[in-house]
């Protein structure tokens, strides 16, 4: 009898969703490299912001989206733009969603070890459109 007491008082509670401004951010990385490329600056790109590298020898590119509530983008490796060489990351997603999208890229130089920080930028990715390509590649 206890059991069935228990199990009618809590079907009582009312239940509240979470609100958005409560969701938990989640992160998703992934990277690619090295990858040799011919000793050139590289065009190290978050869609369509980019900053110059210094000339390479090999490339590593390291990409993590962010968002706030459930859904998670989908990272995959991608070919570099306009058929250049080095290293690229689509971010797509099944729903809308806004994410925040930071990495860095990392290669060998004639001086040594260079590491560049991309981001962060935001942006919010539809279902059915190419997404964002990270990259950094030869022009």
């Amino acid at each position: 009898m206890a059991m069935t007491t228990a199990a009618v008082a809590l079907g009582a509670l009312p239940f509240t969703a979470p609100t958005p401004a409560f969701a938990a951010s989640h992160s998703v990385s992934l990277t690619v490299g090295p990858v040799p490329v011919p000793h050139v600056p590289l065009s190290a790109c978050i869609d369509t912001t980019c900053v110059s590298t210094p000339p390479l020898n090999s490339v590593t590119l390291s990409t993590t989206a962010t968002v706030n509530g459930p859904a998670l983008p989908i990272l995959t490796p991608a070919p570099c733009p306009n058929g250049g060489r080095g290293a690229a990351i689509r971010i797509s997603s099944l729903t809308p969603t806004t994410v925040t999208i930071s990495g860095s890229v990392s290669g060998t130089s004639s001086s040594g070890q260079v590491n560049i920080p991309l981001g962060p930028v935001t942006e919010t990715i539809t279902p059915g459109t190419p997404g964002v390509l990270v990259s950094a590649c030869t022009t």
